[in-house]
């Protein structure tokens, strides 16, 4: 799945003429690691937008745009699911569409059942 990170470094590729090789050589990582990135599946380093905008030459505007995604994808979370119950899968997945909705009382709840005690933040 693409992320809007991966959006943003494959619009420059394009725009560049270059290929995710080409990119992972100008930033200094390998094409392996580009393309988990790009795919949401590897964080990005904490210095990669600065990375990007000194090798490509950003503009002020480029740069918090390329900054603000790599700070949401820094952001999420992911579980493996591999091998997992197909009931475990969907618990999870029930649980993340839901996760934004929760109230305080809900989110303590579920707290206290991970901690393995009940009644306790």
């Amino acid at each position: 799945m693409i992320t809007t990170l991966g959006r943003v470094l494959r619009k420059m590729r394009i725009d560049s003429g270059e290929l995710l090789k080409d990119m992972s050589e100008r930033l200094e990582i390998s094409s392996a690691m580009l393309s988990a990135i790009e795919n949401g599946k590897r964080k990005p380093m904490e210095d990669f937008a600065s990375r990007v905008a000194a090798e490509y030459g950003l503009d002020e505007l480029e740069y918090l745009a390329l900054e603000d995604a790599v700070a949401e994808q820094r952001a999420r979370v992911s579980i493996g699911l591999d091998g997992a119950a197909r009931k475990d899968r969907e618990l999870a997945v029930a649980f993340a569409r839901q996760f934004g909705t929760l109230d305080e009382d809900a989110k303590s709840q579920i707290r206290s059942i991970l901690a393995g005690r009940k009644g306790v933040n």
